[in-house]
């Protein structure tokens, strides 16, 4: 017993190293403040050859136009091959051929839904402003001028709110879909302020 090492529990901020949200973006616990840009997608299986070249040279000049931008693409959609798969397995052991339909057919739904929402994915623009400081004004500086350059470069976009970032990270990290409203506080949504003293 001596030699297991009981480790501290972290918090979700510490986990993710958040050390607050903003109403427009997010501290880090290594000074650095994330401002995100949610972008709508273009079809490219649609789009010609030179509407794709355009659409790549507008990315290479929102590239150009900063140092600090990063991309990410988020699925914002349930994934079903874990119970998919269970399904499979089951239905190899199982002898009833009614259970062995309705198997195949919940098999057949999950297949369904997720064909529906393949193209269910956000895609993000990242604005990482090294060395925050609360005093100055670049994160707002920084943010006029993205949104102007993503405009200028065609792509339709907007600040993510901090209800956004909320949701885009219950995504990344626990692949939470379903949920709508999330607290800062947990249980914060039942408490009402005239309950305090």
């Amino acid at each position: 017993m001596n030699r297991i090492k009981i480790g501290t529990k972290k918090s979700t901020r510490e986990e993710i190293g958040a050390v607050n949200i903003e109403s427009n973006g997010v501290e880090t616990n290594k000074n650095d403040f994330l401002v995100y840009f949610l972008v709508q997608p273009d079809n490219i299986a649609v789009l010609s050859e030179t509407a794709v070249r355009t659409k790549i040279i507008a990315l290479s000049g929102v590239i150009k136009g900063y140092d600090c931008i990063e991309f990410s693409c988020i699925n914002s959609r349930e994934n079903f091959d874990s119970n998919k798969n269970f399904y499979k397995e089951r239905l190899e052991k199982e002898h009833s051929q009614k259970v062995r339909e309705l198997l195949e057919k919940d098999i057949a739904h999950l297949d369904r839904v997720q064909i529906q929402t393949a193209s269910a994915r956000e895609f993000l623009f990242i604005l990482r402003f090294k060395n925050y400081n609360f005093e100055s004004n670049d994160v707002q500086t920084g943010i006029s001028r993205m949104e102007k350059l993503l405009k200028d470069e065609g792509f339709t976009s907007r600040l993510a709110t901090k209800d956004d970032i909320k949701r885009l990270y219950a995504v990344y990290y626990v692949q939470n879909i379903t949920q709508i409203y999330f607290d800062d506080y947990d249980g914060e949504r039942f408490v009402r302020s005239d309950d305090y003293i």
